[in-house]
């Protein structure tokens, strides 16, 4: 298990969950301050190398007592994450199991719990 990662520093939070049929949903948190979108376009571009990539959602905001912001998007791809490397993108990476789609609250609600409070 790698280093513990701040919320507060630079970094990608990520998870995926299987959909029906062969479809998987990603999440992506990107925090920084002007990269965020470079940064995900690259991780879009990853997956757009094996397969079809259909954004679902998007939100942003501010890091609570930072200087930096998260960007959220959600992605649905009939690619499995074995083809992601997300250590190409140089920046450090948490998979969070709790970055999914729920039955109560949302996801959304989820990532803004994390940052914003």
């Amino acid at each position: 298990m790698g280093r513990k990662i701040n919320k507060t520093e630079r970094h990608i939070r990520w998870n995926w969950e299987t959909m029906e049929g062969n479809e998987v949903r990603y999440h992506f948190v990107v925090v920084d301050n002007k990269n965020r979108d470079v940064l995900m376009s690259r991780i879009i571009e990853q997956i757009r190398e094996f397969g079809f990539v259909e954004h679902i959602r998007r939100c942003e905001g501010k890091v609570k007592n930072c200087r930096f912001r998260y960007l959220f998007n959600s992605y649905e791809s009939n690619v499995s994450p074995t083809h992601l490397n997300l250590t190409q993108l140089k920046k450090p990476i948490k998979r969070d199991y709790n970055l999914k789609e729920r039955e109560k609250g949302s996801v959304e609600d989820y990532v803004s719990s994390i940052y914003e409070r």
